[in-house]
């Protein structure tokens, strides 16, 4: 298969020509939200379905449930709810289930943009090595971690250093002001949450994050993480902690 093709479902079915509705294709955001469409794309990277989830579309849905049987793998879903989410799945048929799993979902109000699981190591099914690294105690280049400091004037930690190949600097840049580095808000306090206990016991902490984090393209993604937190002392007397993460799968469902 050559180039990407890209199809529209609206009322359950496919939509023949979106200029002759006096619809364009680039305001993509009011078709999936607003007018409840679907949109469809294939190329020889596999297949991809977007939609928003409390838009009025599950006629559409089914019919896209039955469509991509015959289309090729893997299926990515990218769906809507609070912030865009994406799956990846190996094939039709668990994308089919998947699907149906989060239309039987469709009235679901999240109470929290930020989710996080404290796991045990031992017990994981993926780690990823850079925190495998981590947690054995193995030394940590500055480029894959960010720093901590602890101020105990207001009794918060604020981001000191962002090294230039942490998921932070891949996404936001290396400069501390943007989305996730802001003091206060509820994704600062719920994910800084165990950094005081880190900082108190001196012992590394190993968990799981699911947020949803506004982009620097302003839009909103939930993205998940696995990270490690160790205790810090830093060369001028400050203390605080070094994180090391990594955006993977993570053993948190919130759909």
């Amino acid at each position: 298969m050559s180039a990407e093709q890209s199809y529209w479902v609206a009322n359950g079915e496919f939509v023949e020509s979106l200029e002759k509705l006096g619809l364009q294709a680039w305001d993509e955001a009011s078709l999936l939200e607003r007018k409840g469409f679907v949109r469809l794309m294939v190329g020889h990277n596999g297949t991809t379905i977007r939609w928003s989830v409390f838009a009025g579309n599950w006629a559409s849905l089914y019919f896209v449930i039955d469509w991509l049987l015959t289309k090729p793998a893997p299926i990515t879903l990218e769906y809507f709810l609070v912030g865009w989410f994406s799956e990846t799945v190996a094939d039709p048929i668990a994308a089919r289930e998947r699907i149906q799993e989060i239309i039987a979902k469709s009235d679901i109000h999240l109470m929290s943009r930020t989710f996080v699981k404290s796991v045990n190591p031992n017990n994981a099914v993926f780690i990823p090595d850079l925190l495998q690294d981590a947690l054995s105690k193995k030394p940590i280049m500055d480029d894959n971690s960010v720093d901590c400091l602890y101020d105990p004037n207001d009794d918060r930690f604020k981001v000191n250093r962002i090294g230039t190949q942490t998921p932070i600097a891949r996404l936001w840049g290396v400069t501390p002001v943007s989305y996730p580095c802001i003091n206060g808000g509820s994704y600062d306090q719920i994910v800084s949450e165990i950094y005081h206990t880190v900082l108190k016991t001196g012992l590394a902490h190993y968990d799981h994050v699911y947020a949803a984090m506004t982009s620097k393209e302003s839009a909103v993604k939930w993205i998940p993480y696995q990270r490690v937190i160790l205790p810090q002392n830093f060369a001028d007397g400050q203390k605080g902690v070094r994180v090391v993460s990594e955006v993977c799968p993570v053993d948190i469902k919130v759909v």
